[in-house]
């Protein structure tokens, strides 16, 4: 075999091969099986090869008879080399050659410096020997799912020399025939590249400051103290270490990012001149470190790479990740391997993280915590906000080919933040431009062009799985072949996407933000527009005609509404919160649904909670979530799961003097702060929700008469009303009552207001009836009489709607069942019961 080949293999594979050798001198076999070197593999303690063979619960005695191994003790190789003459020395089989030559397949395939003993293993399997086949069908194991588990060795396998001494380091070459079978790019004459200083850095991590990255890298605008900070950090002796604390979103990668451009650009002071920020991926690191010491390894080379080079600062966002990172039996996780170094000063490392995890993770650990120096990163103001967005705006004009009004930019900038309150700036605003623009983008994109280039990618898929079939196969002709189809097609895929794009850039204006905002919190569009102001100031004639009979409340609600969405009222509380007070059956439940159907124009916008189901004081837990430790921890809660879904509805508290001290305490919360915190500690906010609350405190002393609106002290407070209010203070705490808006007192409904009543439900049956075919009509006795009878009632308006179902739907329905004929329905009453006539007087549907 080529000497030059023969100085790649590792040495456990040298070894392989040398006990394998050894045991066909002392069996007297002319030559050596691939029995042998798969006995070899299995006994070659600390391999790759090895483990992968006991995990496969192999036994070392079933190996054993694999090879007719019957000597009852192995001499030495030094031995058998003196004793047998060269000549006597077996060759290998032809099977046994296969094996190798696949094992340096395998190794060149996957761009492996060195051949190993998963390389052997691999190409064992590889080369369908039936002795090896039956071993491993008695073995009970499947060679399909052993061969797929090797390949995913093979690729997970490092790239970088970490094994050193066990190899000897060559430079990495190819021959012609090689770059035209493994390469996947076309072929270009380049020459050859100096061996690298930090082989693992570059496959694990990114280099910020390299002018690949740049290209991609936008602009950071502002953030000037932030990037002098963490300068200042970066130059001590000692603990150079800074730590970007903030919230999601507020830009902690991009002040990085920002300063790797300043050193790319020289505009830094001369301790940084010439210094590599290196991004590195710690989950790429621990990926496919299967076998205990792999991550140690692999994080021990690359600390070493960093010490050894002065010119490298470590970056590592979500830090807190090296926190038990690859941790084993027996072994340090990341933070432990990492703290001398940072410790000496021996290399530079900027961490990122959120102060939650910082505080789980990080702070439990103060030894690891005082060696960074932290800096906290502050969400930015809605003004520097829309500076960034103009700084930004032209790399989002190159991506998606279109151009931003400024009236977009700052709509992204005001909308984001009045409607997207659980996300931060700038994240959320360039989340709005980025989405609108590829919103315009995708509408007006040709789809045949599409179709074209996914069906071209589909074929340059297809040819190269048939490329690497055909080397597996040694089919090089066809191999080649298909290597010249696959340049084609990558060269016509290169022009289609290097098209020239339109002369006219596409126009991102104030609209695509309203409607991206509308998309993701479910708000109708008329929201957002001019248009609302027509249907705000015109929202009692609205509301009275599904609410009768309380003008009053109805009013209050309509101003109350009114100011909240002219921006008078404060923006830290609800939009608007009332109480409403009555007895049952005068309106409150239904008001509520009729202002979510009105303000939201979504019936859906209604959150209702009966209060009767928290009773009691661990009831809180239903609304907020079950805290840590405790049952249904992390499950759905029926408050602030469903707010959070639609921050934009009508929460109503039905029955809310039923509730638990404890249950009604959040409210304060709520209605003072415009937020709570779930059981997660996550803020959930309320601020442009309506919240409503009803009871039927004081319902005995409304009965006794006409009440009107309460509480409004220039108008002086009568006598009834002032008993409502003691009973409404010994029921409620003053601080809670003082934080509702309006207090608004139902009127008891009068006979009038019941008829009116009883004619919107007739007429809502007479719609339906109607879209069955049928006509339905009714005289005034009808109307009078149910009045009539829900006035006796204390349940009023729910009298009404239960008189109508019981007595004239089910008359009805007889009648159509048996009468399918006859289309014109005429209902009276003639003094004891309801009746349908024959003729109908007059069409009231």
């Amino acid at each position: 075999m080529d000497q030059h080949i023969v100085e790649k293999f590792t040495t456990h594979l040298k070894n392989t091969l040398t006990r394998a050798l050894c045991l066909a001198v002392e069996q007297q076999k002319a030559q050596v099986e691939p029995e042998h070197l798969l006995w070899a593999l299995g006994t070659e303690k600390g391999s790759i090869a090895a483990e992968v063979l006991r995990k496969t619960q192999i036994k070392q005695s079933h190996l054993r008879t694999l090879a007719n191994f019957s000597i009852p003790k192995m001499r030495s190789s030094k031995k058998i080399t003196k004793e047998k003459h060269p000549n006597d020395v077996p060759q290998l089989s032809v099977n046994a050659k296969r094996a190798i030559e696949k094992a340096v397949l395998a190794a060149s395939v996957h761009e492996h410096t060195y051949v190993g003993t998963e390389h052997l293993l691999s190409g064992l399997i590889h080369i369908h020997d039936p002795k090896i086949e039956q071993f491993f069908h008695a073995e009970k194991i499947v060679i399909p799912e052993l061969r797929q588990h090797l390949s995913l060795v093979l690729k997970t396998a490092s790239k970088f020399p970490e094994l050193a001494g066990m190899i000897h380091e060559v430079p990495k070459e190819k021959t012609g025939s090689e770059t035209a079978f493994f390469n996947e790019e076309p072929e270009e004459s380049e020459p050859e590249e100096p061996e690298r200083k930090t082989p693992a850095l570059d496959f694990f991590g990114r280099d910020l400051t390299s002018q690949n990255m740049q290209a991609r890298i936008d602009p950071l605008i502002g953030r000037e103290k932030e990037v002098q900070r963490v300068m200042e950090i970066l130059c001590r002796r000692t603990k150079n270490n800074p730590l970007l604390l903030g919230e999601p979103g507020v830009g902690k990668s991009a002040i990085v990012e920002g300063l790797a451009k300043k050193i790319a650009e020289g505009t830094v002071p001369a301790a940084l001149q010439g210094k590599r920020i290196i991004a590195l991926d710690l989950a790429m690191a621990i990926a496919g470190t299967m076998y205990r010491g792999e991550f140690e390894a692999r994080l021990r080379q690359i600390i070493e790479e960093a010490k050894t080079n002065e010119e490298i600062i470590l970056f590592i966002d979500e830090i807190h990740m090296i926190v038990g990172a690859g941790s084993a039996s027996g072994s340090l996780d990341a933070a432990n391997m990492l703290k001398p170094a940072l410790a000496r000063g021996e290399l530079r490392c900027i961490g990122a993280t959120t102060h939650a995890e910082f505080k789980k993770h990080m702070e439990t650990d103060a030894a690891l915590e005082r060696r960074f120096q932290t800096v906290v990163i502050e969400e930015p103001s809605a003004e520097d906000t829309l500076h960034i967005l103009q700084g930004i705006a032209p790399s989002y004009t190159s991506f998606h080919q279109v151009q931003f009004t400024d009236t977009a930019l700052q709509a992204a900038v005001r909308l984001s933040g009045r409607y997207l309150s659980d996300k931060r700036f700038p994240d959320k605003a360039i989340d709005l431009i980025d989405e609108a623009a590829a919103s315009v983008r995708v509408r007006t994109q040709h789809p045949s062009q599409n179709d074209r280039m996914r069906a071209a990618h589909r074929e340059l898929e297809r040819i190269r799985e048939q490329k690497r079939e055909a080397v597996r196969t040694e089919n090089f002709t066809q191999a080649l072949s298909l290597k010249k189809q696959e340049q084609h097609l990558q060269e016509t895929c290169k022009q289609w996407e290097q098209a020239s794009p339109p002369s006219e850039l596409l126009t991102v204006d104030e609209q695509q933000i309203i409607e991206i905002v509308s998309r993701l919190t479910h708000i109708p569009l008329s929201e957002l527009s001019h248009h609302e102001r027509e249907r705000l100031l015109s929202l009692e004639s609205f509301i009275q005609k599904q609410v009768i009979g309380q003008d009053m409340a109805v009013r209050r609600v309509a101003e109350s509404i009114r100011r909240a969405h002219a921006g008078i009222n404060q923006s830290s509380r609800p939009l608007a919160s009332f109480l409403f007070l009555g007895p049952s059956g005068v309106g409150k439940t239904e008001l509520a649904r009729t202002v979510a159907e009105t303000v939201f124009q979504n019936p859906r916008a209604l959150i209702r909670l009966d209060m009767s189901e928290f009773a009691e004081g661990y009831a809180v837990s239903k609304l907020l979530g079950s805290p840590a430790g405790y049952v249904g921890y992390r499950e759905p809660a029926k408050l602030t799961d469903q707010i959070k879904q639609r921050p934009y509805a009508v929460i109503l508290f039905d029955e809310f003097e039923k509730a638990h001290t404890d249950v009604q305490n959040l409210l304060l919360q709520i209605l003072e702060n415009g937020e709570i915190a779930d059981a997660t500690g996550r803020p959930v906010s309320f601020r442009h929700a309506i919240v409503i609350l009803t009871s039927n405190v004081g319902s005995d002393q409304m009965e006794g008469g006409h009440l009107g609106f309460a509480f409004d002290e220039k108008e002086g407070i009568t006598g009834k009303q002032e008993e409502i209010r003691k009973a409404l203070e010994e029921r409620f705490r003053p601080e809670l009552i003082n934080r509702i808006d309006h207090v608004c007192i139902f009127e008891r409904l009068t006979e009038e207001h019941l008829q009116k009543i009883t004619e919107k439900q007739l007429e809502e049956l007479a719609k339906r009836l109607h879209e069955q075919g049928s006509i339905l009509s009714w005289s005034l006795s009808v109307t009078e009489h149910i009045a009539s009878e829900a006035q006796k009632s204390k349940l009023r308006a729910r009298e009404v709607r239960r008189l109508i179902q019981t007595e004239i739907e089910s008359l009805l329905a007889d009648h159509l069942l048996t009468s399918p004929e006859e289309k014109i329905v005429c209902l009276g009453w003639n003094g004891e019961h309801f009746e349908i006539k024959k003729q109908a007087k007059k069409n009231r549907s």
